[in-house]
């Protein structure tokens, strides 16, 4: 009878290690897809070391460890430790380019979807736990697969780049009773365009004859001792009286 016990005690302690093993194994290969956060993968398969570089791989501090002293309070404790473990398995799906429902996966059925981060197409994009935000926004260096920023100017810094040398501004005009001259205005503003080649301009105005007045000027009167106007000619005019004969 104590025989047959020990037998069936060391089966069930032999399936407790192989199921272990079956459950580290693709958190071990998942580990190796997220270097360097995922180092060391062989984490995998140490119990709370694991859940420390699972912490990484996610982008959650690592103090959240201390979660696991959880398990040790009956029923609330354990209910908290599993709140944080859907948490940090959210965030590992993140970082993974995934969304809720593969969230869903890892915590129904998290041996079949492990293996599904470690042998499918998915590729690691860096921690998107806030812990991990944070630091890429505070000035830390950005996680691998995240798109390099460079300097004033460069691809992906967010600033337009600088204008070449003599590109810039024209100078405001200078204000009114300054003494300075205005700045000449840009070519084709306030003046008629030059003429082009083979353009044809109408002749000007006839000038006026000499002696005639111009249109819309009165004639100057005449000068004393002048002879007088020629009489008028034309039908009904009058014939010029002969002149007196001589004495």
């Amino acid at each position: 009878m104590a025989a047959t016990s020990g037998s069936g005690g060391g089966g069930f302690l032999l399936l407790l290690v192989v199921f272990y093993v079956l459950f580290a194994l693709p958190v071990w290969g998942t580990y190796q897809k997220a270097q360097p956060q995922g180092d060391p993968a062989w984490a995998a398969f140490v119990p709370i070391y694991n859940f420390i570089v699972l912490l990484r791989v996610a982008g959650r501090p690592k103090t959240w460890a201390w979660f696991l002293l959880l398990g040790l309070i009956p029923y609330v404790g354990s209910l908290a430790l599993l709140v944080i473990s859907i948490i940090v398995l959210n965030d590992v799906s993140k970082s993974f380019g995934h969304g809720g429902g593969f969230t869903v996966g890892l915590v129904l059925l998290s041996i079949i979807f492990w293996f599904i981060l470690w042998l499918g197409k998915s590729q690691y994009l860096g921690p998107k736990g806030p812990a991990a935000m944070a630091n890429s926004y505070g000035g830390g260096y950005p996680p691998p697969g995240y798109p390099q920023s460079g300097g004033y100017g460069q691809p992906g810094a967010g600033y337009p780049p600088p204008p070449p040398p003599g590109a810039g501004y024209p100078p405001p005009p200078p204000p009114p009773g300054s003494g300075y001259p205005p700045p000449p205005p840009p070519p084709g503003v306030g003046f008629p365009p030059p003429p082009q080649p083979g353009t044809a301009y109408p002749p000007p105005p006839p000038a006026p004859q000499t002696g005639q007045p111009m249109p819309g000027m009165t004639p100057p009167p005449p000068p004393p001792n002048a002879p007088p106007p020629p009489p008028p000619s034309g039908p009904g005019a009058l014939p010029p009286e002969a002149p007196p004969p001589p004495e």
